[in-house]
């Protein structure tokens, strides 16, 4: 009888077939095969792209005023979107769980997710329509859908690698935008003339990509103009030509586009000034997704300028405007706000130790670029989270702790802070009294425009505390603080 060869035996699973290798008797073992690797996960898409809700794409569309979301703009062939019966100009307003207030968020959910079922609800001509969209991998989804000639999907195969920054992802990311630019993605020259910026000798040609990009239709390339032509990068300074470019970024959806025309407006740059366009504006701004524009917003209502007063709106605002949101992150001006609102009960109920907590967060965090003003912003908190522990208001009282962040402050230019560490050194709580380190501090107090620092350096003067006796100096450091608008400085300047 002839011996039967070694073979392959087969067992039925579930999901198909395992291959089990039978072994001879007296054969030897076969090597040890290396353990395969584990398959890449698949990072999902859901096939379909959307952009910002503008007023005046609201009006256009006739969209409800209280409808928010992101406006559907494209729906590539084949995809998840299509086979849903998702259309353009639909409105998506849930993705799973999350629910979509603008773009950013709609970015944050369409993208970079697992692939997989997920149910998606729409808004079409008043009715809410309900999906479930498989996602598919979006690598493999854009590239062949670039391929096929779809300029939005080069340009989002490029905001992928340029999303992850750093390394080859760089330059391969302004390829794609380049090639999308030219071939008619407004967006993709919009982040063409925004990477250009870092790239050495490479200004005329960011600017020439902003141009393509506004006069395409995005806004994010319209504000990037205004944005040169508001700082005079690669062309002449005109705030003029900066806030019409502004406006039309606005009017196109972009959220710093509508902050910046406010802004423009309430400081009377480019244009008369306008408080009520600024309140209106910068409402747009924050209904868009602009942290800075919401809090801006909430100082005017604060103060009542070019709306009733109202604190408790203002505090509403500048919590959006700490928080952050996905198209723009914390505003630290948000957040010294906010602080200030509870120490001193304004729009809120008065919590020393919640306006603590504020101030340090603030004044602890690592600065973001994207942050208007995020430096003198976290100085400032700085100097009143010291100024708490100086007073013991809220916090256990802490004179070192509160000397050492009012200098902290106050060396990073915050004059507050330089008042603190003044009144500190004067008192001598916690160190010896020292009159020409007070002196010192106010000095620094004053030049950075704090009007009770000129004022108090003026006293110092008048009696020669600290300084040389001086009635002449004194007498222009009262008509300083008067300036400043320190009431009582404005009576002593007239004697």
């Amino acid at each position: 009888m002839t011996k039967r060869p070694c073979g392959w035996l087969h067992a039925a699973v579930a999901l198909g077939a395992a291959i089990v290798m039978a072994r001879c008797a007296g054969s030897s073992p076969p090597p040890a095969a290396k353990p395969a690797a584990p398959p890449e996960p698949c990072v999902g898409m859901l096939g379909m792209d959307a952009g910002a809700i503008s007023r005046s794409t609201r009006k256009k569309l006739g969209l409800p005023e209280e409808l928010r979301g992101a406006l559907v703009t494209e729906v590539w062939p084949g995809g998840p979107a299509a086979a849903a019966g998702i259309r353009p100009n639909d409105v998506v307003e849930e993705i799973g769980t999350a629910r979509i207030g603008n773009d950013c968020d709609f970015d944050d959910a369409a993208f970079n997710r697992s692939c997989g079922p997920v149910p998606v609800a729409v808004w079409r001509s008043g009715a809410r329509i309900e999906a479930t969209l498989v996602a598919v991998d979006q690598t493999a989804f854009l590239e062949k859908a670039c391929q096929d000639g779809s300029a939005s999907a080069c340009f989002r195969q490029g905001w992928l690698l340029w999303s992850r920054r750093g390394g080859p992802n760089v330059a391969r990311a302004l390829e794609l935008f380049t090639a999308a630019c030219k071939a008619g993605s407004a967006r993709a020259c919009a982040y063409e003339a925004l990477q250009l910026l870092d790239e050495p000798d490479r200004g005329a040609d960011s600017l020439a990509a902003a141009e393509r990009s506004c006069e395409l239709g995005d806004g994010g390339g319209c504000a990037h103009l205004a944005f040169l032509y508001a700082t005079g990068q690669f062309v002449r300074k005109d705030d003029h030509r900066a806030t019409t470019l502004y406006g039309k970024a606005c009017d196109l959806g972009d959220p710093q586009g509508c902050y910046n025309v406010g802004l423009m407006a309430d400081e009377g740059r480019g244009g008369p000034h306008d408080v009520a366009r600024a309140v209106s504006k910068y409402e747009e701004a924050c209904a868009l997704g602009s942290s800075t524009g919401c809090t801006n917003l909430g100082y005017l209502y604060e103060h009542g300028e070019g709306v009733k007063t109202d604190r408790a709106r203002a505090v509403a605002l500048y919590r959006r405007g700490c928080d952050g949101t996905s198209c723009q992150p914390s505003n630290l001006n948000g957040c010294v706000n906010l602080g200030r609102a509870y120490r001193d009960g304004i729009g809120v109920e008065k919590d020393e130790a919640r306006a603590a907590e504020i101030f340090r967060e603030a004044c602890d965090r690592k600065l973001d670029r994207d942050d208007d003003h995020a430096a003198e912003n976290s100085a400032r908190a700085c100097s009143l989270l010291g100024g708490l522990y100086i007073a013991g208001d809220g916090i256990p009282k802490d004179l070192a702790r509160g000397l050492e962040l009012s200098v902290h402050g106050c060396d990073r230019g915050d004059s507050f802070g330089c008042f603190n560490a003044a009144a500190v050194y004067a008192a001598g709580a916690g160190v010896p009294a020292d009159a020409a380190q007070a002196a010192r501090y106010l000095d620094l107090a004053c030049k950075g425009g704090d009007g009770e620092g000129c004022f108090d350096l003026g006293v110092a003067y008048e009696k020669g505390n600290g300084v040389s006796r001086d009635r002449r100096k004194a007498s222009q450091l009262f008509v300083r603080a008067c300036q400043l608008g320190f009431a009582e400085a404005c009576k002593k300047k007239t004697r």
